[in-house]
């Protein structure tokens, strides 16, 4: 999950009129205006410390790359990268009074999705500065047939591997994802959301020598929830802990809304 300089593992708003958000046969809705909000909270023990935040995590811009055979007989992927403001997957590495962590997610085949994600913790504030222009440089890539990536995701596990299942698993040893569970009512009482409980998601989980990550995720849907606590265990002064859960989200943008 980690990468040099990077870690691939808040804005406080009042939320208008809520529309049920569309049903979605992509498994991440990938689309320029999807949003999703968060509550929960982050704690540390040394000091004592513990923040309640809202969390609203949106997609920015995305771009693609259509699949197919090329000039030379070979069948290139189709590939989407979508960047986020509020990352999700970047809010391990978040501290209350830092900047929200940026992110990206690239989708190859609908299948394997790769997460990088900017933050002030394994950045620092110059390298949040420069995270933009790295972010478009990776997009100019992603849009480029000629480039094949292989530099940007071969140092990469993909955080998602469809289809989920409970059992699976992928990785390398402290870079390795497994899908721990299924579950059947993860959407309930989240406010946009069309048929909640006939949608089944998965919790997916990553531990390595700093602690362990664990999110849920319903496909067509998105991330659900994100769990992360320190190596250092309860009770420990060095103990740190986030626990947030998705409450909205509105997916009322198609697809084919591509940026460029």
């Amino acid at each position: 999950m980690h990468h040099p300089g990077r870690v691939a593992t808040a804005l406080l708003f009042a939320s208008g009129a809520i529309m049920p958000a569309q049903q979605s046969t992509d498994p991440y809705p990938f689309a320029v205006g999807n949003y999703w909000i968060y509550q929960g909270r982050v704690a540390n023990l040394s000091p004592p410390d513990s923040h309640e935040m809202t969390w609203r995590s949106q997609i920015a811009k995305v771009v693609h790359r259509n699949g197919g055979v090329n000039a030379a007989g070979r069948l290139e992927p189709s590939i989407v990268a979508a960047v986020f403001d509020n990352f999700p997957l970047g809010l391990p590495a978040w501290y209350p009074g830092s900047e929200g962590p940026l992110g990206i997610l690239i989708e190859v085949n609908s299948r394997k999705f790769y997460a990088i994600a900017y933050t002030q913790a394994a950045v620092g504030k110059l390298g949040m500065q420069s995270a933009a222009s790295e972010i478009s440089a990776i997009l100019l890539r992603v849009e480029d047939p000629r480039d094949n990536l292989s530099d940007l995701l071969d140092d990469l596990t993909p955080v998602i591997e469809m289809p989920l299942a409970p059992g699976k698993g992928w990785g390398l040893p402290f870079s390795h994802w497994s899908v721990t569970q299924s579950e059947k009512y993860s959407l309930t009482g989240v406010r946009g959301v069309c048929d909640p409980l006939n949608r089944e998601g998965f919790i997916l989980e990553n531990s390595d020598n700093t602690g362990t990550v664990r999110f849920g995720f319903v496909p067509g849907v998105g991330i659900t929830h994100v769990f992360s606590e320190s190596l250092l265990p309860r009770g420990n002064p060095g103990h740190r802990e986030l626990d947030v859960r998705l409450v909205e989200v509105h997916l009322d943008k198609p697809k084919a809304a591509v940026a460029r």
